[in-house]
C-alpha cells in the first residue's frame, strides 16, 4: 500500500486527485472508490484539482462518471445518483461530514513547508 506521500506524488505525476478515503456508506465507497485511487476525470472532464472536480460533478444529476487510476490501470466507475435529489446541505450535516473526514484522517496530515520569507514574489 502506498504511503500518503507516495500517493500524493503519484497523483501529482498523473495530474489527478488522490483519494485518501471515502465516507462510510457513501455512494463512492459502495462503488469501490477508496484509498490509493487517483481521480483523473469526472463526467468526461479532466480534473486536476478539487475545484475542477466539483464543477465537473454538476454536469450531470443522474450519474458521476469517474476515470480513476488504480493498480497501474485506468478504471471506469459510475456512481449512480438519484435524479433531482441534488440539494443544499444544512450546517449540521456539513459539520457532521467534516467531523467524519477529520476522524477518518482523510485530510492531509503533512504540512507543506512554509514559504521562504526571504523570497518575495
Amino acid at each position: 500500500m502506498l504511503s500518503r506521500t507516495q500517493l500524493n506524488k503519484l497523483a501529482e505525476t498523473l495530474q489527478g486527485i488522490a483519494v485518501w478515503g471515502c465516507l462510510s456508506g457513501s455512494r463512492a465507497q459502495r462503488a469501490g472508490i477508496g484509498y490509493g485511487d487517483v481521480v483523473l476525470s469526472v463526467n468526461g472532464v479532466r480534473t486536476t484539482n478539487m475545484d475542477e472536480y466539483l464543477q465537473a460533478r454538476t454536469l450531470r444529476d443522474d450519474v458521476i462518471q469517474l476515470v480513476v487510476f488504480r493498480d497501474g490501470a485506468e478504471v471506469f466507475v459510475d456512481i449512480e445518483l438519484d435524479p433531482g435529489q441534488r440539494r443544499e446541505f444544512t450546517r449540521d450535516e456539513l459539520e457532521s461530514v467534516a467531523s467524519e473526514i477529520v476522524a477518518s484522517r482523510m485530510v492531509p496530515t503533512e504540512r507543506p513547508p512554509p514559504p521562504d520569507e526571504n523570497h518575495q514574489v
